[in-house]
């Protein structure tokens, strides 16, 4: 070994190793078959949110996620006895704020100090988040571009119901394309810094446009209704979503009414929206396809608020309530 790079002396203690691994998420931990014991150190209780050194495992089993606990309970016992190299990951907690946590180690004697099988737990639940937030986007990218070409269809449909000729038919097509792409960029504008907050109304109207001669439209929002800078992408998906859906199955599809209302009081934006006269006389309210789930993502998540949709013989109503701000 080199001069100088030999790992004794007061740099290279028992303290500054934990302290250094603790830094890196990384926490130590050992458990007895025999006695159903897990040992616990400082960083692995702070997980388990404990403060006791032994703990018995049914109990931190119970504090795993239900989802993930009966998985993590057999890659758990597995250790005992197979000899190998293993990791497995699990949640502890429910929610959006549960725990992640990768354990692992060597199993059967090799990883044994006598009675105590020895391993480490590693916090990731920042890269579980950041892999989660990427499926969502990747799926909601994948679902934006399929509303893109469900939008198209539908606008062909309509313009050619109304067209005359085929350069009239060209000409409004494009100008409600173009109208659909202003109203994309204002929302991306807004989440520019440079951006203050965006009318509801102008977001609205700039979405609704290219339906106007295909549907009696009525937008009645408030001046005083805004969106936040950062959260007009939230209100132009929420609106893209509607708009989408009605133009496949609702008002929007052709001869029907919608009217949007939206008003502030007592600090909280409601929101409504209304169709009837749906075109094909039916409409669509499964409410398990991804575009459900992301209106709930979007409105109970990122605006902390809340909605109910309803769908009968005169049409269909969509109610939303989110805070202020």
């Amino acid at each position: 070994m080199a001069q100088g790079t030999d790992l004794t002396g007061e740099a290279w203690t028992l303290a500054s190793f934990t302290a250094a691994i603790h830094r890196g998420g990384v926490g130590l931990w050992a458990w007895s078959p025999e006695r159903r014991l897990a040992q616990l150190d400082e960083l692995c209780r702070a997980f388990w949110e404990t403060t006791e050194p032994v703990v018995g495992i049914d109990a931190l089993f119970a504090r795993v996620n239900a989802e993930d606990r009966p998985a993590m309970m057999r890659d758990w016992a597995a250790s005992a006895v197979d000899p190998h190299a293993y990791s497995f990951d699990f949640r502890i907690g429910e929610g959006a704020d549960a725990r992640w946590i990768s354990a692992r180690g060597v199993g059967g004697e090799a990883g044994r100090v006598g009675e105590w099988v020895q391993a480490i737990f590693l916090d990731i639940t920042d890269r579980k988040r950041a892999e989660e937030a990427e499926r969502l986007l990747t799926a909601e990218l994948a679902h934006r571009v399929s509303n893109m070409f469900t939008v198209a269809r539908a606008l062909t449909a309509i313009v050619a119901r109304e067209a005359t000729s085929t350069p009239n038919f060209a000409e409004d097509l494009s100008q409600r394309f173009g109208v659909l792409h202003e109203a994309t960029a204002l929302a991306m504008r807004a989440s520019g810094a440079d951006q203050g907050d965006v009318r509801l109304r102008d977001l609205a109207e700039r979405i609704l446009a290219p339906y106007l001669r295909g549907a009696d439209i009525t937008v009645d929002v408030a001046d005083a209704v805004v969106a936040p800078r950062d959260k007009v992408n939230d209100y132009a998906m929420i609106f893209h979503e509607l708009a989408t859906n009605s133009a496949k199955y609702g008002a929007l599809a052709g001869g029907g009414t919608l009217d949007l209302v939206a008003r502030f009081a007592d600090d909280v934006l409601t929101l409504d929206w209304t169709e009837a006269g749906a075109a094909s006389g039916t409409t669509k309210a499964d409410g398990t396809g991804f575009g459900s789930r992301l209106l709930k993502q979007t409105i109970e998540r990122s605006l902390a608020g809340r909605f109910e949709r309803t769908i009968d013989a005169a049409g269909l109503h969509f109610r939303m309530a989110v805070p202020a701000r």
